[in-house]
């Protein structure tokens, strides 16, 4: 099924686009009729055609030009109309599944409108904004840096160096947590594209001799002092593809700074005040949790006991009188809400344990709650600006239910109707298919990433000289979230991969054990540790009978969805308005144009 509807997205084309309309794009290629009567005649045009032909990926596309090659083009859809019909043959448009789905489609798209206004616009470029991405892309600083957990810190040691006067690196060393500490703070010379984005969107507006206000990513809050801010040259012409590659990469950077600036606005509203001294009793009450449901982790321990350790669900149980206690007001709309620990237990409860807070310290506390208000904001601002009532919404719910009721046409017209495969064919199947089943070679990997070169190389130098463990340094110092939250552990990255594909030209190359030198990764530097090394191998049936009968068995329901889409067509009628094949976009020309453009957008960067 992928195969035959890789081309559509689902719509709802309502029957008054018929032929003679005023517009190029309302004109219609072809209509389905249902000759039963079950649904109103479905009617393709140009502009949903030429759409489809704009968002599907180039190599989708036919390979033929012309009229053939749209006519291949707008068969795939053809396929979708003729599951839509038997779907309402079938009654699937009163499915209460349909009717329970409905409000998760709703809500999708009311959101994705309220990306679109608050951030994805504002984040279109304007020429000067351009330019000065053109030169901050080559500009080099140096910097001085206070890392610590706390806010309150952060303030003070900010105040220390601005009105108390101290030397900044003097309260570097006495309290940042980074490695750059024993250096007075000060990192080596850095480009300011190598940075963090938020790093990024704090320097651009400071120069030599500025320090930064406090400022958080994550966990943790960061003060920088600019020792020195240099402008070089680029290494080529901003012009032609380098140029448009470029443009893309400033676009990408405004909509960072976009989106930090609506979410902190959008916080500030909310006023957040907690009670310090319920946070407190709430961490005391997290930590107690931990203790009784977490068992001690080993040192060795496995991935997999790591993760199942995270998915345990931590909540925190009050007393009656404890859970009375107030433990936030924030502010949503006009109106003030109050939650008290009770209420902050049973929100614990109702979250996924991976989610949930696994140690009490107040600023673990503080982001998963600015996280749970933020949501309630969103919902608050989606409601207000009437995005659900928008016909846009409607049109999203209505081609999300078309695609849902063609999956209840599938599982009950193919896979309910093809037996399982067995025996002698699975296996028939597996000896004609054998190099189909080769199992790449395998690494599990341990990452950290910091910043800069210079951290990566003090990183590698305590693990080298036994001053820490690989793992207490990607807790304390790997400022890659997602990595970081699994311990840095990466399991069975295969040779060949294209996800993560830095790490390709490092992983495969060292020993079960070895520790990697420092190498470029997004957003800084990485150090990667192997942990254990699976060589090629030429699988047996017994490891892949599963995925032998999965295989035959989606061979036996394609020919059955085949048959199905005869049988449908049988009985109904499909018309082509040959006259207006030709404001159809031919697939060649747009492949190639969609190419080149993949070809622009992906040419190297500096």
């Amino acid at each position: 099924m992928k195969r035959l509807f890789g081309f559509c997205i689902l719509a709802v084309v309502t029957a008054s686009l018929l032929a003679g309309c005023g517009s190029v794009e309302e004109k219609v290629v072809v209509t389905v009729t249902d000759n039963e009567g079950q649904i109103d005649p479905r009617v393709i045009t140009v502009g949903y055609v030429n759409g489809r032909l704009d968002r599907i990926q180039p190599t989708l596309l036919p390979g033929v030009g012309g009229d053939e090659g749209k006519k291949l083009f707008i068969e795939e859809i053809i396929k979708k109309e003729l599951l839509v019909i038997q779907a309402h043959r079938l009654g699937f448009h009163e499915d209460e599944r349909l009717a329970n789905a409905k409000p998760y489609f709703e809500d999708t798209k009311a959101r994705a409108m309220f990306t679109n206004e608050m951030i994805t616009e504002p984040s279109k470029l304007s020429e000067e904004e351009l330019a000065e991405f053109l030169e901050l892309r080559v500009t080099s600083f140096q910097l001085q840096e206070i890392v610590v957990q706390s806010e309150d810190v952060a303030n003070d040691a900010y105040r220390r160096v601005t009105e108390g006067g101290e030397e900044f690196g003097a309260v570097a060393r006495e309290i940042s947590t980074a490695l750059s500490a024993e250096d007075k703070g000060k990192r080596e010379v850095q480009y300011w594209m190598d940075m963090h984005p938020l790093v990024r969107v704090e320097l651009q507006k400071y120069v030599k001799g500025d320090v930064t206000e406090p400022f958080m990513i994550g966990t943790t809050y960061y003060v920088y002092k600019v020792l020195s801010r240099k402008v070089g040259a680029p290494d080529k012409p901003y012009e032609g593809a380098f140029l448009k590659a470029v443009e893309m990469e400033a676009g990408n950077f405004k909509r960072t700074i976009v989106e930090h600036e609506v979410y902190d606005n959008l916080m500030a509203a909310a006023q957040m005040e907690f009670n310090d001294e319920a946070v407190a009793l709430a961490g005391e009450r997290i930590l107690e949790t931990i203790e009784e449901v977490l068992p001690p982790l080993a040192e060795d321990a496995s991935f997999e006991e790591r993760m199942e350790r995270a998915r345990m669900p931590i909540v925190p149980n009050f007393t009656e009188e404890e859970g009375a206690i107030e433990f936030l007001r924030y502010t949503i709309g006009q109106e003030e809400q109050i939650m008290t620990l009770a209420d902050f237990h049973d929100l614990i409860a109702a979250t996924p344990g991976m989610e949930t807070p696994k140690g009490g310290e107040y600023a673990r506390i503080a982001s998963f709650m600015q996280r749970i208000v933020r949501d309630e904001i969103i919902e608050h601002e989606v409601d207000r600006r009437g995005y659900r009532d928008s016909q846009e919404v409607a049109d999203y719910v209505g081609s999300r239910s078309e695609e849902l009721m063609i999956d209840f046409v599938y599982d009950t017209e193919v896979t309910q109707k093809v037996a399982e495969p067995m025996g002698q064919e699975i296996r028939d199947y597996f000896r004609s298919h054998r190099d189909d089943f080769i199992k790449p070679a395998a690494v599990d990997v341990q990452q950290l990433i910091v910043g800069t070169e210079n951290e990566a190389n003090l990183i590698v130098q305590r693990i080298e000289a036994g001053e820490a463990e690989f793992f207490d340094l990607v807790q304390k110092h790997s400022i890659d979230e997602w990595s970081k939250s699994k311990d840095g552990v990466i399991t069975g990255y295969e040779q060949g991969e294209r996800r993560l594909d830095y790490l390709q030209g490092v992983a495969f190359d060292l020993e079960v054990g070895e520790i990697s030198r420092p190498f470029r990764a997004p957003g800084g530097y990485a150090v990667i540790r192997v942990l254990a090394a699976y060589p090629e191998e030429m699988l047996s049936f017994s490891q892949v009978a599963e995925v032998v009968k999965i295989s035959v068995w989606n061979l036996a329901k394609e020919a059955r969805l085949l048959e199905l889409l005869d049988e449908v067509r049988a009985s109904c009628t499909v018309e082509y308005e040959e006259g207006n094949l030709k404001n159809v976009n031919d697939p060649t020309e747009v492949r190639e144009e969609r190419e080149s453009e993949r070809v622009r957008v992906t040419t190297t960067i500096g």
